[in-house]
């Protein structure tokens, strides 16, 4: 029983990834509203339904974050990932039922086109481990050629843009809530355009995306402490080309070489749309465990020398080492600004900072200041000062090295007085 519930905390994260308490979010902090705002709620529940009820009369129709667009039968069939109502009875259900429940979902949308369907193609589309059985040849590398070039992708953000909803939406949804919560006629109408753009934001219509697209919600490159955990951003990943669609995975090796461009791709595209994917939005989108993520992100790293962009790697969400320790590495092997930059997925301005906090750090080691004392002085955390010290210990064997480093950095650096 505890185990289990241990399970069910790894995906706590998940209900939040949902358009509701995103709109939420978004209208409390752009409102400057309370953070138990029931004005918030309602307005986004209220302009939801009235939006979802216009556009079926009208054609409409949009991909929620969490689904999967694919062509079934000739048709456009939207397949859920992740379903807010199953996804929150994660914390009563075992993790499997609840997957299973969402298998079951994404089979009746299949069925609906086509009776025959089964769950095998399911499986083909969104689950491919459980078809792929075969151990396939041995020594089949599942590295690619060559590793992806994010400036290539067509992905750029979607940047919410100002949204006009029906006039006469706009107009029953403002005079309820002028009606029902008091609010003067600007403010109502603020609110209203401010939901129906998250909402437009937050999920596409169908004609943006291509098959095999995935629209999710990600934690923004330039998340903070501060900023609400739930303030997602949304990105439009390529969960399988029309080529992976039409061939899937027939043995474990080629299961392997798919898990590995899928995560090569999607890690990129998130971060070409300025989000950053966690070990769970990973583990869950591409159905592979923990450990296997670890794998390929390392085996990546060690055969090009590239960071792929995670949240781990991006945010320092989680345990994996530091980018900033990792900037500090390819530094001290040569590398220029920029190959570090494109290498990690950062700025080069956010390389330079991490650099110079290594100086710093150098100085401080020079002139023999306690590290109990250095995190304070640079203001950073004693982890990451202490692996900016194993890095100190591991490239400079003495002070000279260290004088030598900080003077090639530009840095003028005093003689140490003799007896010190």
């Amino acid at each position: 029983m505890t185990r289990e519930r241990k399970g069910s905390e790894r995906y706590a994260t998940l209900p939040a990834r949902d358009l509701l308490p995103v709109q939420v979010s978004h209208l409390r902090a752009r409102f400057e509203l309370a953070p138990q705002s029931y004005l918030a709620e309602a307005v986004a529940r209220m302009t939801n339904e009235a939006m979802e009820a216009w556009e079926k009369q009208h054609g409409i129709e949009r991909v929620r974050p969490g689904e999967m667009l694919v062509t079934y039968q000739g048709k456009n069939v939207r397949l859920p990932l992740l379903d807010p109502g199953t996804i929150s009875r994660l914390g009563e259900l075992r993790v499997e039922a609840v997957k299973r429940q969402i298998e079951h979902l994404e089979l009746e949308r299949l069925q609906a086109e086509n009776p025959a369907a089964t769950v095998q193609d399911v499986w083909q589309l969104l689950d491919q481990g459980e078809l792929a059985r075969q151990r396939g040849a041995k020594g089949q590398g599942f590295l690619p050629e060559e590793p992806i070039s994010a400036d290539q992708l067509p992905q750029v953000p979607r940047r919410p843009e100002p949204a006009d909803p029906p006039r006469e939406v706009l107009t029953l949804l403002v005079s309820k809530l002028e009606s029902d919560y008091g609010c003067k006629p600007a403010q109502a109408e603020g609110l209203v355009r401010t939901a129906a753009e998250i909402r437009a934001w937050c999920c596409p219509e169908v004609s943006e995306l291509q098959p095999g697209q995935v629209v999710w919600l990600a934690h923004g490159t330039h998340r903070s402490r501060r900023t609400d955990p739930r303030l997602f951003v949304p990105v439009v990943l390529t969960l399988l080309t029309p080529e992976e669609m039409e061939h899937p995975p027939s043995s474990r090796a080629e299961l392997k070489r798919l898990k590995m461009r899928q995560l090569e791709r999607i890690t990129a595209e998130a971060w070409r749309q300025d989000g950053v994917l966690t070990t769970v939005d990973l583990e869950w989108i591409l159905h592979i465990s923990p450990g296997l993520i670890r794998e390929l992100l390392e085996a990546y790293q060690e055969r090009f020398g590239v960071l792929l962009p995670t949240a781990g790697t991006v945010l320092d969400m989680g345990r994996t080492l530091t980018h900033k320790t990792i900037v500090v590495e390819m530094a001290l092997q040569g590398l220029s600004t920029t190959e570090i930059a494109r290498r990690i997925y950062h700025a080069p301005s956010s390389v330079d900072a991490y650099l110079r906090l290594f100086d710093r750090v150098l100085m401080l080691v020079y002139y023999r200041v306690p590290e109990k004392a250095m995190h304070r002085i640079t203001g950073t955390s004693p982890a990451l000062v202490k692996e900016h010290l194993e890095l100190a210990k591991k490239h400079f064997p003495d002070p000279d090295a260290i004088k030598n480093y900080l003077v090639s950095r530009g840095i003028k650096v005093e003689e140490l007085a003799s007896g010190v």
